[in-house]
């Protein structure tokens, strides 16, 4: 299985197309193939243990990842702390960094 998954993500390529202008044809190093059954799948299997490195409550939708507890004392404020650095860390050992962004976020306000 792990043969067939390795073959069905090796090999890919990928140009783009603009104003009728094309690139040259690149490798595609990361990712799945857009609109496959799998990728939501591996992503889940991927994402899988995320939450043995947290204490908080975790949501997991898609590609959305959040944390919550609630906070009403310092003990709270350093237990939340620690999860966001325990999160950056698995972020980092995992090759999947979060976007930190806010401008991404313009519908919070």
């Amino acid at each position: 299985m792990l043969l067939w998954i390795e073959n069905w993500l090796s090999g890919r390529k990928q140009k783009v197309t603009l104003n009728g202008q094309c690139s040259s044809w690149k490798d595609v190093l990361s990712g799945v193939p857009q609109g496959s059954v799998l990728g939501p799948i591996l992503f889940l299997i991927y994402i899988n243990e995320i939450d043995v490195t947290v204490a908080c409550k975790v949501l997991k939708f898609a590609d959305d990842t959040k944390i919550y507890r609630v906070v009403n004392s310092q003990e709270d404020i350093e237990s939340l702390r620690n999860d966001l650095k325990n999160l950056v860390k698995w972020s980092v050992d995992w090759q999947m960094l979060f976007n930190t962004d806010m401008q991404d976020y313009t519908h919070w306000t």
